[in-house]
């Protein structure tokens, strides 16, 4: 039994410096293990330390960059109509924390170039233009040794990056992966991709409209992008393999007020409906205004199985993101983190995955103390545990208040409106440099506090000490009291008023108290109520007075149990206020079965249309029944296409840990009840 009280600071991403060659390696293999289980690190060790460059700290950060472009070993993916190559054996140093989980504005890459009259900065002009040469020279160099794998103009297409603005749809995707490859070259994890169908937008018109290209090919080529961004999984994943933060933005509200969506937004989703893969990852923006035959095509798309797109409601989303202060301009064109964070692109330095905050590390400590068995009402449990969880937010904080990233060219070279303040995009050239953080625990925390207040003061049944003495025992002996605490009516995820006050009280409470702390760069932090962290955080977690028995998972996002149905837990989220700094996302994540979503298609569109007039924050749903995931745990060479969504990313379930495969089993099981 963990003892969950042992306070812990976790990131959602572990880039820690490289100290040596060795490190690395061990760095490389945990991603390398993830698709190649039966490699030992030895094995892997010998056929690939020889190959491993680190280039030195000693240099400062511009000639590190330098270097790498220099040596890096160019080896193209197998899609010909595409170039694109990472040599994950050579990287860079770092003496900080790298910013990551980021979109650079990829609409300059399209509609501007690069060269040294039009980066205007007053940076290191000299050492940006170092870097200009050598991507001309590594072109240059590509073109001279793999020509013959390609098109010519492939490589014209990447030189055009230098020249003059993108003139075709082909030429701005080969120019975007270009750029992205260099993204994941320099040690940046969970690289999105913006709104790419607004930025596709013109060229693909003025191609259509010229008879340059159809839209069949239009759409082959979109294709091919997709099956470019996946190469190399196993490198780009973090945590899990598929957890590599390749999202792409379709769809929403701008500040013209009008709903914004193409041709490009539906053959996004078609793609994502047809490929089946569990990356890259699609995010579609909703609103009440957007057309009922984009969110059918979402739906249709969701009912693969795949997990996507996920759900972002722009209802909601942008006057929450306006009301923390960010402005509308940026705010209606917001894309996301790694997963579903929202986020400013092209002016921020915001990091939105420092850290998972857990209600319930404070709430074991509170229970575990003679605070507790002191209390005599709900409301001195709650004022008391409110004192606990202060002093964890402040002490988690206060490690981040003057946390400094590395210095980052590549990430300003991208982005011109930092470029042109003449400041690196993590020294103060950014507009906004705010850190969030995302959470766990709460419905464990919620349900907890329900059931104390009616077993102890309200029905008299149990005295405090005597139902604390049976939760440290981990209900041995007492699986009776156990169901019943796990079953009661009152629970997270209910349409119930005292549920949604209390989850209200215990996050406006939080909420003050992050509004106390300010980033080394004068930014603000903030918060959500999704996590990837439900398992590995409650690890440690003894029982809890919801009925979860000692290291057992907490909730997934928002989510409910037992037989919750779907339309009272949008109806509970979109109760849940979502104001001041609580905008870090939060996902309702539900099951539903296949056959379910298949005879009831509309009435999925009637819920989902509700429930975003409603005010659901954000939302993604798993398509699959408990017994297809049972069967797939026993033979998973019987479905090794079998695709479903983890925390913010979809996976082929073979290739997920058995916990998790036993988590999402459980939750499809109670579903199931509903």
């Amino acid at each position: 039994m963990g003892l969950g009280i042992k306070t812990r600071i976790k990131s959602k991403i572990k880039e820690l410096p490289i100290i040596n060659k060795f490190a690395y390696a061990k760095q490389l293999f945990a991603y390398y293990k993830n698709e190649n289980r039966n490699s030992s690190f030895g094995a892997y060790l010998k056929d690939n330390i020889k190959n491993i460059v680190i280039v030195g700290k000693k240099c400062n950060k511009f000639k590190q960059i330098t270097k790498l472009i220099s040596i890096v070993k160019i080896n193209p993916t197998n899609n010909f109509n595409f170039f694109y190559s990472i040599d994950e054996n050579k990287t860079l140093s770092l003496r900080n924390r790298i910013l990551d989980n980021y979109s650079i504005d990829y609409s300059w890459v399209v509609d501007s170039y690069l060269n040294e009259n039009n980066v205007l900065s007053k940076l290191k002009m000299g050492q940006f233009t170092d870097i200009i040469t050598k991507l001309k020279i590594y072109v240059r160099i590509a073109r001279n040794t793999f020509s013959s794998r390609y098109k010519q103009d492939v490589f014209s297409e990447i030189e055009s990056l230098f020249k003059r603005p993108a003139e075709h749809l082909h030429e701005a995707l080969q120019r975007i992966l270009f750029v992205n490859q260099w993204l994941w070259q320099t040690r940046h994890k969970h690289n999105g991709f913006g709104s790419l169908d607004l930025i596709l937008e013109n060229l693909y018109n003025s191609d259509i409209s010229s008879g340059y290209i159809t839209k069949d090919e239009a759409k082959q080529y979109l294709k091919d992008f997709f099956l470019v961004i996946h190469d190399k999984c196993w490198f780009k994943s973090t945590m899990l393999l598929g957890d590599t933060g390749q999202i792409i933005i379709l769809g929403g509200m701008r500040d013209d007020l009008v709903y914004h969506c193409n041709d490009l937004t539906y053959l996004f989703i078609e793609i994502s409906k047809e490929l089946k893969l569990p990356d890259p990852k699609v995010l579609l923006r909703v609103s009440k205004d957007m057309p009922d035959d984009l969110l059918k095509l979402a739906i249709e798309c969701i009912s693969t199985g795949i997990g996507a797109p996920l759900l972002s409601n722009d209802d909601v989303v942008i006057p929450s993101l306006i009301q923390y202060g960010y402005e509308c301009e940026d705010a209606y064109n917001y894309a996301t983190s790694a997963c579903w964070e929202p986020l400013v692109v092209g002016n921020s330095c915001d990091q939105n995955n420092i850290q998972t905050i857990n209600f319930c590390e404070p709430f074991i400590r509170f229970i575990d103390s003679k605070d507790f068995v002191l209390c005599t009402s709900i409301e001195e449990i709650k004022k008391a545990y409110c004192r606990y969880l202060s002093v964890y937010i402040n002490k988690t904080l206060s490690r981040w208040d003057k946390l400094v990233f590395e210095e980052d060219p590549i990430l300003t070279l991208f982005n011109p409106k930092i470029l042109n303040t003449g400041k690196d995009i993590t020294r103060g050239g950014a507009k906004y440099s705010n850190l969030g953080l995302t959470s766990v625990g709460l419905a464990t925390v919620v349900d907890s506090l329900l059931n104390i207040e009616r077993l102890v003061f309200q029905e008299k049944r149990y005295d405090i000490q005597e139902l604390n003495a049976i939760r440290k025992n981990n209900f041995d002996g007492n699986e009776q009291l156990r169901k019943i605490l796990d079953n009661e009516k009152e629970m997270f995820g209910k349409d119930d008023s005292r549920v949604i006050a209390l989850t209200n009280e215990i996050i406006k409470f939080t909420s003050n108290e992050f509004n106390k702390h300010r980033t080394n760069l004068g930014g603000r932090y903030k918060f959500g109520l999704s996590s990837p962290s439900y398992i590995s955080d409650a690890s440690n977690i003894d029982a809890t007075f919801d009925g979860r028995k000692a290291n057992m998972p907490f909730a997934t996002h928002i989510s409910g149990k037992n037989g919750l149905t779907p339309t009272e837990l949008i109806n509970f989220s979109s109760q849940i206020d979502y104001g001041e700094n609580r905008i870090n996302g939060n996902v309702v994540d539900f099951f539903i079965s296949p056959s379910f979503i298949k005879n009831n298609a509309d009435k999925v569109l009637t819920m989902l249309k509700g429930g975003i007039k409603k005010g659901f924050f954000q939302m993604q749903i798993n398509v699959v029944d408990s017994k297809t995931l049972i069967e797939a745990q026993k033979h998973p060479e019987l479905f090794p296409n079998l695709v479903v969504r983890v925390w913010g990313f979809s996976a082929y379930f073979k290739d997920l840990p058995k916990n998790y495969q036993d988590n999402l089993i459980k939750r499809a099981i109670e579903a199931e009840l509903s």
